[in-house]
């Protein structure tokens, strides 16, 4: 998130990027129109390609880049891209970190009023 991803890691991302995705190919549909689908089963090299490739893209974009954020769930380590309208999402996910966090803070003012 500082903008200096650790050069080990950038280096097996850029390996990775240089495998060759999956091939699509058009196909027609049973009404005729045409769809995309894979030329084959990928495998788990053309898998791992596409994701790099996608993380070449995101980290290359400084817009994308700039809607990166870390998860301020507690010892949550996930980073994740920050597509809310107004930018303020503050958790990887509001159903796990963020339902963690709205508990803890209701126990706390729950401790306070028997207090």
């Amino acid at each position: 998130l500082d903008g200096r991803p650790a050069s080990a890691a950038l280096e097996r991302v850029n390996a990775l990027a240089r495998a060759a995705p999956p091939a699509p190919r058009a196909t027609r549909g049973t009404d005729g129109t045409l769809a995309r689908a894979l030329h084959a089963d990928p495998g788990c090299g053309e898998l791992l390609a596409a994701v790099a490739r996608d993380a070449v893209e995101l980290l290359t974009d400084p817009v994308a880049r700039s809607c990166l954020r870390r998860c301020e769930g507690d010892s949550c380590p996930i980073i994740y891209l920050d597509t809310s309208r107004g930018r303020r999402r503050r958790w990887c996910s509001s159903e796990v970190c963020g339902n963690r966090e709205r508990v803890a803070r209701h126990r706390r003012r729950a401790a306070l009023a028997r207090a």
